[in-house]
């Protein structure tokens, strides 16, 4: 009989992928140039604040930001990752925080300091489509006046599908592009430029997951700014 592998929560899908995930997709060339976008938008001199959600391994973002001079903090809510940012790039900083809990806690009394956001893939599994808009306008609104948001996601119109990725069970929703633009426009963002491509994780190579487990994926790169 057939047994069925039951679903894994985020926290360890992102601990079982570890650092690994670093070299899967490691010289995505649209999150280099999104990078290069960010860093003109902030003070040469640095010192601005940023927060990167769901950061990984810090690499790349949190290290070339904090490289820039800029106050960067990293949050994830897979321990796996942390740690392994924590060494990488210790110039940064890092918290282990789900990002709901920490628009939650910085609403009351941060609202309006951010520099910058950004958003890499991390508003995919283990959230719903409510979840991605209410966390972009959260966002949105911690960013001070002509703060700057980069959001890349699977622009995929799925609500909690349970779906393998790099061989993994896991529960995943995310929105259409269109959808997507909305609902950065409707935290209150102006679109200043956004670009569709595809990209093959080199998950197999990693040691992730075997080459059968690896698809293509869409991809979707917003940048965004808040009106001054």
């Amino acid at each position: 009989m057939m047994t069925v592998q039951p679903q894994m929560s985020t926290v360890e899908v992102f601990d079982s992928v570890g650092p690994a995930y670093e070299d899967a997709f490691h010289g995505l060339s649209t999150q280099a140039a999104s990078l290069r976008w960010l860093l003109a938008q902030l003070p040469a001199a640095g010192g601005a604040r940023v927060v990167d959600v769901g950061c990984g391994t810090g690499r790349p973002v949190v290290s070339t930001l904090a490289d820039a001079g800029h106050d960067v903090l990293g949050i994830d809510i897979s321990p796996a990752m942390l740690e392994a940012a924590r060494e990488r790039v210790p110039r940064g900083r890092f918290e282990l925080i789900d990002a709901r809990d920490y628009v939650r806690r910085e609403e009351t009394s941060r609202t309006g300091t951010l520099h910058a956001v950004t958003i890499y893939f991390s508003l995919i599994a283990g959230v719903s489509q409510q979840d991605i808009r209410a966390l972009l306008a959260g966002f949105g609104r911690l960013l001070r006046p002509g703060g700057s948001l980069v959001f890349a996601t699977v622009p995929l119109p799925v609500e909690n599908k349970a779906i393998r990725w790099m061989g993994r069970p896991v529960t995943v929703s995310s929105l259409a592009p269109e959808d997507a633009l909305a609902s950065v426009r409707a935290a209150g963002l102006r679109v200043v430029h956004h670009e569709q491509t595809t990209f093959w994780p080199r998950s197999a190579e990693a040691g992730i997951c075997r080459p059968e487990d690896v698809w293509e994926e869409p991809h979707l790169f917003v940048y965004a700014k808040k009106p001054e």
